[in-house]
């Protein structure tokens, strides 16, 4: 006996086990690959968060969960909402085929996300930067309410170097809205923090030109939980860590429950430059976080 038609079990993803039981994750997959089915698509295989399928071209794509998982364990009507998902996520390669052959109407796409960098699959083939340490920094086309990762061959249709590619993708970055609150921590940390759909981390490689104020003698304190939420603190005193310890467990909050994470680390901007706060792990399972080394320099600098 070879075990025909046997249902494959269906595995829990690590990253994914916060969010929700084996049990319910199993229901989800399965409602998802169902509709997916409904919607005519060829699925190849489905794990660890990711559904790979054949496009209209005959070549492989993917379906990542982690967004719409997101959505369907806070919906009112989740067949609904992964319904929704999918028949937006519509294959537009006959589009990208014409927007790589025109540049001057592509342009106006043009965007930036930032990812976690072991996230995308075959990184490598497409066009990213990596500006900020663990991330990636993704070219992509925002066209007709889908995300289309801008390919490294594809792109040299363009005839565009990489850096004016970037250029324009931040420029129409700057064109979105972005909601501002400022908020008082501790009783002395002024925290702002930048609400968008899409496009708030996206929006932290142009801090200076959007975001001065939040700017101090020592540069800013950036912490990017989610593509839609981001933390920034002008540090303009030397107990900056003092507010990452407060700050840690509201950006572990959006990281956990809002869609689109991002990271839980920290960063300090300064001169156009970002830095990781460092982080050590320790017996009881807890973390300590310590300044960049160039920024604890500069601290000790001032206070000799």
């Amino acid at each position: 006996m070879f075990g025909f038609g046997k249902r494959k079990t269906i595995v829990l993803p690590d990253s994914y086990k916060d969010l929700v039981d084996a049990k319910n994750y199993s229901v989800f997959l399965e409602k998802c690959l169902m509709t997916l089915k409904n919607l005519d698509y060829k699925v190849l295989s489905s794990e660890d968060g990711d559904i790979t399928y054949t496009n209209s071209e005959g070549n492989e794509a993917h379906f990542f969960l982690d967004n719409l998982l997101r959505k369907y364990l806070q919906a009112d009507d989740r067949d609904k909402e992964i319904l929704e998902h999918f028949s937006k996520l519509k294959d537009q390669t006959v589009a990208y085929d014409y927007l790589y052959n025109d540049f001057e109407y592509a342009r106006q796409f043009l965007k930036i996300l930032i990812k976690a960098d072991d996230i995308i699959p075959n990184i490598e083939d497409f066009v990213h930067l990596r500006s900020l340490p663990g991330l990636a920094v993704m070219l992509v086309l925002d066209f007709e309410e889908q995300f289309h990762f801008v390919q490294i061959a594809k792109a040299r249709e363009w005839n565009i170097s990489q850096g004016e590619l970037f250029k324009i993708a931040l420029e129409n970055i700057k064109e979105e809205t972005i909601e501002v609150k400022e908020y008082l921590y501790d009783g002395k940390f002024t925290v702002y923090i930048l609400f968008s759909g899409d496009f708030s981390a996206s929006s932290a490689l142009i801090i200076p030109e959007k975001f001065d104020f939040a700017i101090g003698e020592y540069g800013c304190l950036v912490a990017l939980p989610t593509k839609g939420t981001v933390l920034l603190h002008p540090i303009s005193t030397t107990d900056v860590l003092d507010l990452v310890n407060t700050l840690y467990p509201t950006v572990e909050n959006f990281f956990n429950e809002d869609p689109s994470n991002v990271t839980l680390d920290f960063y300090w901007f300064f001169n156009d430059n970002y830095y990781l706060f460092r982080k050590e792990a320790n017996e009881d399972g807890t973390i300590t976080i310590r300044l960049p080394k160039e920024l604890k320099e500069l601290f000790d600098k001032e206070s000799s």
